[in-house]
């Protein structure tokens, strides 16, 4: 590899903010760098979907960017910590966006977090689901609400009440299994993009993640080749979505 830090992490380039990047959970999130200054091992990139704020908890942050090597894409990283976050950064046309300054360490590492990004549902590219549960249905947006998805599985948000009555979800624990059905929406389409039946291992549970709500950590299980390469690819389109925004930002 000839890449150097300064060649890969340059200004305009799309890049992932990585939490806990040696975990069993990282988690991933989609940028694009605004500014940077090697000299001082700066790089400003724009905030993400999901916003990273001082009170995120992490251990460790990278950021990472996809190059090619010997006619392969491989991934690289920097370790990272943030110095500054600004609510309205200045572009080059004065308008204002959010955006965060880190320090990086200048080591390039490999990584591969290809199962680690978790796509924010958004209004783009979002997901509905049925949840087999007891011999029950229950539907997402009415009965819960998924807040991500990943290759590997979903972050799901379960409101403890539903029409005052206690919601018969909160009765998901650690190792419960369950059946799930997904429609993977795109912008602007009536059909889904895929349909994905699966069976569901509950791996976390966060009973106080809100005083109204739990959260729980769903895992994938028998998800085919097939599906998981329409998974994946719907993951990616929304992970180039997001760079799209964020570059018209940059843009105006």
């Amino acid at each position: 590899m000839t890449q150097t830090i300064e060649e890969i992490f340059a200004p305009s380039t799309g890049v992932e903010i990585v939490l806990n990047l040696n975990s069993l959970h990282p988690i991933a999130a989609s940028s694009i760098i605004y500014d940077a200054d090697h000299t001082k091992h700066s790089i400003t990139v724009a905030q993400p979907l999901r916003n990273i704020t001082p009170s995120t908890p992490f251990d460790e942050l990278h950021l990472t960017s996809l190059i090619k090597v010997n006619f392969d894409k491989k991934r690289f990283g920097i370790k990272c910590r943030p110095l500054v976050f600004y609510k309205d950064y200045s572009l080059f046309d004065n308008s204002r966006v959010g955006a965060i300054t880190f320090e990086y360490t200048p080591l390039l590492i490999e990584t591969n977090i290809r199962s680690a990004y978790r796509m924010p549902i958004s209004g783009n590219f979002t997901v509905k689901a049925k949840l087999l549960f007891n011999n029950s249905s229950y539907y997402s947006t009415k009965d819960f609400f998924i807040r991500d998805i990943s290759i590997n599985g979903l972050g799901i948000i379960i409101p403890s009440k539903l029409n005052r009555t206690t919601n018969p979800l909160t009765d998901l624990q650690r190792n419960t299994k369950a059946v799930i059905g997904m429609l993977l929406m795109t912008p602007n389409s009536k059909q889904p993009f895929a349909t994905i039946p699966l069976k569901i291992d509950i791996v976390r549970i966060n009973n106080n993640y809100s005083e109204k709500h739990i959260f729980a950590g769903v895992k994938f299980i028998g998800l085919t080749p097939d599906k998981e390469a329409q998974l994946n690819k719907f993951i990616h389109m929304a992970q180039l979505d997001e760079l799209r925004r964020l570059s018209k930002v940059d843009s105006k």
